[in-house]
């Protein structure tokens, strides 16, 4: 294959929504939150032995966090891990803008 028979799909944003699975916002937050919580373990230096206590988790469901493994995780379940890694968490809700066609979930960590 040469690179005249190659095709390129234009992302969406949401790898999630381009794989055309359930649910795709929901779990792009999921992997946004569970990306902080690695950064956050990481940086602490802490084991996950240490996290596990600290978040209130098996050291096995940490190490799925660690892995990217969430099928087992609420998105709460993601968001109180944060606030127990002394992150605060605000939930604000908004009218989408009349641009765009549907409302979306999204994640920012500031």
């Amino acid at each position: 294959m040469n690179k005249a028979d190659q095709i390129v799909e234009i992302s969406s944003g949401n790898v999630f929504a381009d794989l055309d699975l359930a649910l795709p916002e929901e779990l792009l937050a999921k992997a946004r939150i569970a990306h902080l919580i690695v950064q956050i373990i990481t940086k602490s230096h802490m084991t996950q032995q240490e996290a596990a206590k600290l978040l209130g988790l098996t050291q096995p469901k940490v190490s799925m966090i660690m892995n990217g493994r969430l099928e087992g995780f609420s998105l709460e379940k993601l968001i109180m891990a944060m606030t127990a890694l002394d992150r605060d968490v605000e939930i604000r809700i908004r009218k989408k803008p009349k641009s765009r066609e549907q409302a979306h979930l999204n994640v920012v960590y500031v």
